[in-house]
C-alpha cells in the first residue's frame, strides 16, 4: 500500500508544481493531496513495521528498517520541502 502512496503523492507534487506555476485555482488542494499522501505513505511503513513485530519478524525488521529509515526521510523531506516552496512560489494572485 505504502507504494501507491508514494507514487500518489510524487504525482499530486507534479499536479500542485503544473497548478501553481500556471495560475490554476486547484494548487492548494493539490498541495493538500500531496501532503496528505505522504502523511498516509509514512502511516502504511509504520503499520508494515508494526505487523512485522507482532509476528515477530525480526529477521524482515532487521533487513528493511535500516535501509528503509533514511530513504523515508529523505523522500518525505524532499516531498514537504518541495511542495512548501510550491506554496509560495506559484503566481501570485490566485
Amino acid at each position: 500500500m505504502w507504494i501507491f502512496f508514494s507514487i500518489a503523492c510524487v504525482v499530486f507534487t507534479g499536479l500542485h508544481a503544473f497548478a501553481a506555476f500556471s495560475g490554476k485555482s486547484m494548487a492548494k488542494a493539490m498541495a493538500f493531496a500531496a501532503f496528505g499522501f505522504t502523511a498516509l505513505t509514512l502511516l502504511s511503513e509504520y503499520a508494515m513495521v508494526v505487523s512485522w513485530v507482532q509476528a515477530e519478524d525480526w529477521s524482515a525488521l532487521l533487513d528493511v528498517v535500516p535501509f528503509m529509515f533514511p530513504m523515508l526521510i529523505a523522500y518525505t523531506v524532499i516531498l514537504v520541502a518541495a511542495n512548501g516552496l510550491l506554496l509560495f512560489a506559484g503566481k501570485k494572485g490566485h
